[in-house]
């Protein structure tokens, strides 16, 4: 029996999830955003913006679609871990952040969720009680960035609710080689949450486009149609290489899941247990990887795949339960 991990039918769209315009803090406007990114194969942005919801629908056409979604964040003003001064001018750049995108359902949905009373503290707490409301309100959230934010394992572990990981944000992972988290990811699942994954640029300006994007798997290019990619989980992240099939063999009892790539040096397959599994070229680098296959054994409990190319660019599919795949 073949059960197809990113849907058999269906288009692929890449998407940038993470987009800053005039309309906050980025130096282009949204018609140069949609203009630059089109002609990079992009087929939606969801344009972020701090603290407002824009209804960019005007922008929308048979090749694009603006996602309505902004970002939200918390700052811990009374800690400041690194902040060895008094009177330091640059405290801010010190304070722990928690910042989410909430993506919404209803592309005309322009009101932001209430916060206020939530930012007078800086606990997990107020964070969950944050995404409850959004998604109460119809939207999906994503937890971002979380190396550029300063978080910690007792923090990201404890999130509840939250839909998705920004495993890679393209602005800071490519100004400190540090924001590609797929170890935040592993961690969050092991907690217990259930998470896609996605990638986004992070773009204020033009040195931060095209890093890091999430592929999605879907039969029209609409706003309900992506969101609803999201929500199935029909989707993956990357800074370079393309996925272009997967899926899981299961006969007699044992299951196999077959990945097709772009060109690669190495293909892994994760799984919660200490199970690893691993395609690699060969020694002298003369054949590169276009597939794999991975026997998946039922105490694995769950799976996922990375992929790496020649510039050590990734992919990542989401984590898949096997209750779920069987249910």
């Amino acid at each position: 029996m073949r059960r197809y991990l990113l849907p058999e039918t269906g288009n692929f769209y890449k998407v940038n999830m993470h987009s800053h315009s005039t309309l906050s803090d980025g130096q282009q406007t949204p018609e140069e955003l949609k203009e630059l990114y089109t002609a990079k194969g992009y087929s939606a942005i969801a344009y972020t913006e701090h603290g407002k919801l824009h209804d960019l629908t005007h922008l929308n056409d048979d090749k694009f679609i603006a996602i309505t979604s902004y970002e939200i964040d918390f700052l811990d003003k009374a800690k400041t871990p690194f902040c060895f001064y008094r009177e330091n001018p640059r405290q801010h750049a010190h304070m722990e952040a928690v910042h989410m995108n909430l993506y919404a359902r209803d592309p005309h949905n322009v009101t932001p969720i209430e916060l206020k009373d939530l930012k007078a503290e800086f606990t997990v707490e107020n964070f969950n009680e944050a995404v409850r409301r959004a998604r109460e309100a119809g939207f999906f959230v994503i937890y971002n960035h979380p190396h550029w934010s300063m978080n910690a394992y007792p923090l990201y572990t404890n999130l509840q609710g939250v839909q998705g990981l920004e495993i890679v944000n393209g602005a800071s992972h490519r100004a400190s080689d540090m924001d590609y988290t797929p170890h935040v990811y592993d961690e969050m699942i092991n907690a217990g949450q259930r998470l896609i994954c996605v990638g986004g640029d992070d773009n204020h300006n033009p040195s931060h486009f095209f890093q890091a994007w999430t592929v999605m798997k879907a039969e029209e290019l609409t706003h309900e149609a992506l969101i609803g990619a999201m929500d199935a989980g029909n989707c993956y992240a990357s800074t370079g290489p393309e996925i272009y099939e997967l899926y899981l063999d299961e006969e007699d009892g044992e299951m196999k899941v077959t990945i097709r790539t772009s060109p690669a040096v190495g293909i892994y397959c994760s799984t919660a247990t200490r199970r690893r599994y691993r395609k690699l070229m060969d020694e002298n680098g003369n054949a590169l990887l276009t597939e794999a296959t991975f026997r998946i054994d039922p105490e694995d409990f769950c799976f996922r795949i990375s992929v790496k190319d020649e510039r050590g660019d990734h992919a990542n599919t989401r984590m898949f339960f096997l209750d779920e795949i069987k249910a």
